[in-house]
């Protein structure tokens, strides 16, 4: 399947209407934010002190993702502008005291607070580039959209980290580190303008559930499909990554992410009818099941056979994270916008961790194949998921 020039005049369209090309830049500077930040951060503190504590530092930071619902319940209950602003302040001032702290060779403990905290109050323009494209597009451009999102969030971990590498070594770590404020900065002020009169509507705090929009029963359904979706690709990265070498893991890896790239474009270039019947989460789900189980078969065969393989392992991951973003709109109950992609999100961390160390585990005791045979089964599940989701979610929208 490839893009032709029909597909590719779909993106030229979507990219020539006023304001998507800003859109776009919001987009990637989003993705950026959160290659750049956790690396940056790393390496920041390793310059003063050493990798085992800087490890350490960082694996602390990111429990601050835990608290990413509660800033899309911030962004469905109040202006935009005001949540945003408001943590993105506290965010520099915490980074701030960050790279003053490492320069003065501080209290480890203040360092390993203020990454915590800076992480928890990063500015979610993640979760609202996601609400954006909704907000912004019609059903006649809106795969395309997400499509060239999931595309840009592929593209976002390659140059993220690049760009890290290239500061840190021209410069200083903490000139790095600075740069993702700035980045979050630049989100900001571009999701700002794409949303300015377009914000959906507001939930009414005193009105809604505690449980806010995990009320929903399909949502939940779906947050399990996105947990063990993203479980699938933690596994199958952590055993290539341990396959055949640095150099055959560090290609594999790589083969993984072009075809995803590739699979996300195919996708946004497909008329709406057409993406729609294929992007079938369920579907994508059993495919990918199937070509995991293919990959693990293949085991230690020719490296040629492997990489063709994951290369169609790859393809599955981009129109995926296309249909599970989109089908998370559809499920995000009325005011709930920016809370249900952050759920969503969470989930897509929490998976990838789990399959990361499920995939690590089976990897060391009983090799490659066992390591992404694990692959299949989470696919399963996730399937199974999206198919009851799929089932409760259809008698809702037809009343």
């Amino acid at each position: 399947m490839t893009l032709g020039h029909k597909g590719l005049s779909r993106y030229r369209r979507l990219l020539s209407e006023p304001g998507m090309a800003r859109c776009g830049v919001a987009a990637l500077a989003s993705k950026l934010q959160g290659s750049m930040f956790t690396l940056s951060l790393l390496l920041t503190v390793a310059s003063g002190r050493s990798y085992a504590v800087a490890g350490a530092v960082a694996a602390v930071s990111a429990l601050g993702g835990i608290a990413a619902p509660a800033r899309g319940r911030l962004l469905d209950r109040l202006p935009y502008a005001s949540v945003l602003w408001s943590v993105l302040a506290l965010h520099a001032a915490l980074v701030t005291l960050i790279v003053v702290n490492e320069a003065a060779h501080g209290p480890l403990l203040l360092t390993f607070a203020g990454a915590l905290a800076a992480n928890t109050v990063a500015p979610p323009v993640g979760v609202l580039t996601r609400v954006m494209w909704r907000s912004v597009t019609t059903e006649e451009t809106r795969a395309t959209a997400l499509a060239l999102d999931a595309v840009l969030a592929d593209a976002g971990f390659i140059v993220g980290p690049l760009l890290v590498g290239v500061l840190s070594a021209v410069l200083v770590p903490q000139v790095a580190l600075g740069t993702c404020v700035l980045v979050s900065a630049l989100a900001t002020v571009l999701l700002l303008r794409a949303l300015a009169g377009r914000e959906p509507a507001k939930s009414a705090g005193k009105q809604q559930s505690w449980m806010g929009s995990l009320t929903s029963v399909p949502l939940r359904l779906h947050l399990g499909c996105a947990l063990f979706f993203s479980a699938v690709v933690g596994v199958v990265e952590v055993s290539l990554i341990s396959y055949g070498g640095e150099l055959l893991g560090s290609v594999s890896v790589s083969v993984l992410a072009a075809g995803s790239i590739v699979g996300g474009l195919v996708i946004g270039a497909l008329p709406p009818v057409r993406a729609a019947q294929v992007s079938q989460l369920p579907r994508l789900l059993s495919y990918l099941g199937l070509a995991a189980t293919a990959l693990a078969v293949a085991g230690t065969s020719h490296p040629v056979v492997v990489i063709a393989l994951t290369l169609a392992v790859g393809m599955a991951f981009g129109p995926c994270f296309v249909a599970m973003y989109g089908m998370t709109g559809d499920l995000a109950p009325i005011g709930t916008a920016a809370e249900t992609q952050a759920w969503v999100g969470a989930a897509l961390q929490g998976g990838a961790a789990l399959g990361q160390a499920a995939g690590a585990f089976a990897f060391g005791l009983w090799g490659f194949g066992a390591g992404v045979g694990l692959a299949p089964v989470f696919a399963l599940m996730a399937a199974g998921l999206g198919v009851l989701t799929d089932r409760l979610r259809r008698p809702v929208t037809a009343q």
